[in-house]
C-alpha cells in the first residue's frame, strides 16, 4: 500500500461504480502524529461494527512531528488517501486529535479530540520577547501567527469541565 497513491475506491474516480457500500457515511480520520493517531484509535471502535460507515485515513502533510505516521498507518492496514485527494473529496465527518495544518480545506464537519498536554490550544499567539533585558519588544518581532485558514472545530472533546471556558 502506498500512502501517496490516489485511491479509486472507496473514494475517487471509480467509487460510484465499484463501491460495495455506495450509500455509507464517509468519515475522514486525520493523523498528524503517532501520538495523536493512538488517541484516535481509542474512539474508532465506535465505528467498527457499523457497516453504514466507511473510514478513510489520511496523514496531514505539514506536521513537524510526522515521523513514523506512514509506517503506523501501513501497519494498521487501513484505507489511506493522500492528503491532496482527501481535501478534494467530501466526507460526512472528519476526526482529528490535533489542530494544525490545512484543516480548513477539509470538506466535512470537524471533530477534534484532546490528546497530550496541549489540549489542542487555540489560544492567542504571544508576540515578541517577554524578557525586558533582551530582544525587541515590537509586536511584529517574533510574531507566531496562526497558520492561514486556521479552523475551529464544529465539535471538540475535552477531558474536564473546566476546559469549557476555552470555547
Amino acid at each position: 500500500m502506498s500512502l501517496t497513491e490516489r485511491l479509486s475506491v472507496p473514494i475517487g474516480d471509480a467509487a460510484a461504480t465499484w463501491s460495495t457500500r455506495p450509500d455509507c457515511h464517509r468519515v475522514l480520520v486525520v493523523a498528524h502524529t503517532v501520538t495523536s493517531m493512538t488517541r484516535l484509535l481509542d474512539v474508532l471502535p465506535v465505528f467498527e461494527s457499523d457497516f453504514r460507515v466507511q473510514l478513510v485515513f489520511t496523514r496531514a502533510r505539514t506536521s513537524h512531528f510526522r515521523e513514523g505516521v506512514d509506517d503506523f498507518l501501513r501497519d494498521l492496514g487501513v484505507v489511506v488517501a493522500p492528503w491532496e485527494q482527501a481535501i478534494e473529496e467530501r466526507f460526512d465527518l472528519a476526526i482529528t486529535a490535533s489542530l494544525g495544518d490545512d484543516l480548513h480545506r477539509i470538506k466535512a464537519p470537524l471533530v477534534v479530540l484532546s490528546h497530550g498536554a496541549g489540549y489542542n490550544k487555540l489560544g492567542k499567539p504571544e508576540t515578541g520577547n517577554r524578557k525586558p533585558e533582551t530582544g525587541n519588544r515590537k509586536p511584529e518581532t517574533g510574531n507566531r501567527k496562526p497558520e492561514t485558514g486556521n479552523r475551529k472545530p464544529e465539535f471538540a472533546q475535552y477531558s474536564h469541565r473546566r476546559f469549557l471556558g476555552w470555547l
